[in-house]
């Protein structure tokens, strides 16, 4: 651990496996010490007193003597270090096998048909219209009678 980070084993000078009567002997010791009373007119006295009393509290209950191990655990271990982000896929062969790929897959069907579908109207509105319907009775039966038939122009 970085020596600018006292813990609370440090501030009452008691080991990490001290038992709970042995930090309280610790307290009771550095108050006798430390206490204002015994040293009248000293700021860093009150200071000391001040610590040693947090330390103590923390210390003396089971829980959140147990958080302060699990912190000083995390400062020892340091900064944990993070993956680093994967770089973008060169080749196109990657992105396709990729298993987060399947928003491109979406994009580029929904393009393709949309580029489809303004083709197919484009091409239709620039072609002139087929002749669709039904052919007339004067083609189909030679019976016809002409005065039926209208003439062609």
């Amino acid at each position: 651990m970085a020596a600018s980070t006292p813990t609370y084993y440090d501030v009452l000078q008691v080991e990490r496996t001290a038992s709970p009567e042995r930090v309280r002997a610790a307290y009771r010791k550095l108050a006798h010490k430390y206490h204002p009373d015994k040293m009248p007119g000293n700021a860093n006295a009150t200071r000391a007193m001040a610590a040693i009393n947090t330390a103590y509290e923390v210390l003396a209950d089971a829980q959140r003597r147990a958080e302060h191990d699990l912190w000083i655990q995390r400062m020892e271990r340091g900064p944990q270090v993070r993956r680093a982000a994967q770089p973008a896929p060169n080749a196109l062969t990657r992105l396709l096998r990729s298993n987060d790929s399947w928003p491109w897959y979406l994009l580029f069907g929904t393009m393709s048909v949309a580029l489809g579908t303004i083709g197919t109207a484009v091409y239709l509105a620039a072609m002139p219209a087929r002749a669709t319907a039904a052919p007339q009775p004067c083609a189909i039966s030679a019976s016809a009678q002409p005065a039926e038939c209208p003439r062609r122009s």
